[in-house]
């Protein structure tokens, strides 16, 4: 996106600012965003730079960065202050949320292969000690998917990289597609032509058994191609199943009763489905669709649709609007809107509410979230242009935050969540001597612990030293110790209270 203005670092770098050299930043795709590393860990991650002007929310920031140029991609978790608390196992990964799950607080994300904007994966259920413990999946064959490839490549599942919503009936609802024949001769495509099907199932989390499925193909009189704003050209020619054109492209979908509202992000529509899939209501971005399109209310190519208020009068819509498509000719602003939507009468659909950072506006092509939090805060994610801004109840940005260059790092949604971290695993420990000091440096640090209050250093039955704990990596320097010493550290405070890691010798790895 080479017309955004934030493709240069924010002006204040509140943390670590010697490490982002401005003169060498670029916005062509050709720098490495830097990465931290730890003593303790082999664990490295981007750097969350962020800059406050007012109070956020509580809750722990949940996003998946994934980064083009290393080819490298993580579930984390990061604090406010920029700190990482948690990264998991390098791999493909999307739809990232942690959710409530009998009670109790998971996190729940799809990983599997994905290519030209669709993916054929599984969603894996975390608990808060950061080990699955169910994975949610469709079975391919049975559903009778045809992929992009040839028939020698073959998927365990076939969930689709945009959905994984819970429900509060012990489901999950997911996306997938499916390429199939169809008719594009109405939008100047091939009788014959391939399109990519899109399907919502909801499917129970206890069995894997599937309680609903619906098909925008099987549904074409009511989800029509002839509101597609998306080219018949290039990689979406449908001239082929291995070039599919992109209907519908659905990017999200939840359930309200027994009703699903479902977003297609290029037919700039939003869609409400009764129990029985046929479309209750329509919504266009550009048209109308069966609405009238109040100021300022217009979008396109939008993404994390959902209602913060229903009634049988009214919705109020929240979307994250991208308004850009990466075969557009021209940019526009990016923001967030709160939609009122009155159900019945003049069918008006009225603004109330925009959010967008003024100073550093974005103009991002694809992905993005939108996160109504309490107090009338709104947490907004732009995917491709990797950016989270938290605005107040007045529409007032409090928080920035970068993790990447634009176009060479993205995210496919973020949230912000109160989340308690008690990991499987043991502390992880380093110890290092000075050669100019004398000095031994301990290094400890847990991936994924949240509420450890300080760490204390044990040579045998000896407490060498208390530190208070100082964010993801806490160094503590220990008078006394020579290389070769055996050391351990010790979890103080928190969930992991008393936990320990393994014995390490001082100067080993360093």
């Amino acid at each position: 996106m080479g017309r955004s203005i934030i493709n240069q670092l924010p002006r204040v770098l509140t943390l670590f600012p010697a490490l982002f050299g401005y003169a060498s930043a670029s916005s062509d795709g050709d720098q490495l965003w830097p990465l931290q590393e730890y003593k303790s860990s082999s664990i490295k991650t981007p750097f969350l730079n962020v800059t406050k002007m007012g109070q956020t929310e509580p809750g722990y920031l949940f996003f998946t960065p994934s980064d083009s140029l290393r080819d490298e991609g993580y579930p984390t978790i990061y604090s406010d202050d920029g700190q990482l608390v948690w990264q998991g196992a390098k791999g493909n990964y999307s739809a990232l949320q942690p959710q409530m799950l009998n009670g109790e607080p998971v996190i729940a994300y799809w990983t599997g292969y994905d290519g030209q904007g669709f993916g054929f994966g599984h969603i894996s259920i975390l608990n808060s000690s950061y080990d699955e413990i169910h994975r949610v999946t469709l079975d391919c064959k049975a559903e009778n998917f045809v992929t992009i490839f040839d028939e020698t490549m073959e998927f365990d599942s076939c969930i689709d990289i945009h959905e994984s919503q819970f429900t509060d009936d012990g489901t999950i609802l997911v996306t997938a597609v499916n390429v199939t024949q169809a008719d594009l001769s109405s939008v100047g495509g091939p009788k014959n032509g391939w399109i990519q099907d899109g399907l919502i199932y909801e499917i129970d989390l206890e069995t894997n058994e599937i309680l609903f499925r619906w098909s925008a193909h099987e549904h074409i009189d009511q989800v029509r191609l002839s509101d597609v704003r998306a080219p018949l050209e290039g990689s979406a020619s449908g001239m082929n199943k291995t070039s599919p054109y992109g209907y519908p492209h659905l990017n999200a979908v939840y359930k309200y009763g027994d009703h699903y509202l479902l977003s297609s992000r290029y037919m700039c529509s939003i869609f409400f489905l009764d129990s029985n899939g046929n479309v209750t209501w329509h919504l266009h971005g550009r048209t109308g669709g069966d609405f009238n399109l109040g100021l300022g209310t217009s979008f396109c190519y939008q993404h994390d649709a959902r209602f913060e208020f229903q009634s049988d009068e009214r919705v109020h819509l929240a979307l994250h609007n991208n308004d850009n498509a990466d075969f557009l000719a021209h940019t526009s602003l990016t923001t967030g809107l709160l939609l009122d939507v009155e159900l019945q009468g003049s069918k008006q659909v009225t603004l109330k509410r925009r959010t967008w950072d003024a100073e550093e506006p974005v103009y991002a092509e694809s992905q993005g979230s939108y996160q109504s939090l309490a107090n009338g805060h709104v947490l907004q994610d732009h995917g491709a242009t990797p950016k989270i801004e938290e605005y107040d109840e007045n529409g007032t940005i409090v928080m920035r935050a970068r993790f990447g260059y634009d176009n060479t790092m993205q995210t496919y949604r973020v949230y912000r969540y109160p989340w308690t971290g008690n990991p499987s695993t043991k502390p992880d420990l380093a110890a290092c001597v000075s050669s100019e000091t004398n000095k031994t440096t301990v290094y400890v640090s847990w991936n994924g612990a949240t509420d450890v209050k300080s760490w204390k250093v044990l040579a045998g039955s000896e407490v060498k030293k208390t530190a208070l704990r100082n964010g993801f990596e806490t160094s503590i320097q220990v008078d006394g110790l020579a290389n070769g010493d055996e050391l351990v550290v010790e979890a103080v405070g928190g969930v992991g209270d008393g936990t320990k890691s393994d014995s390490v010798k001082v100067g080993q790895g360093c």
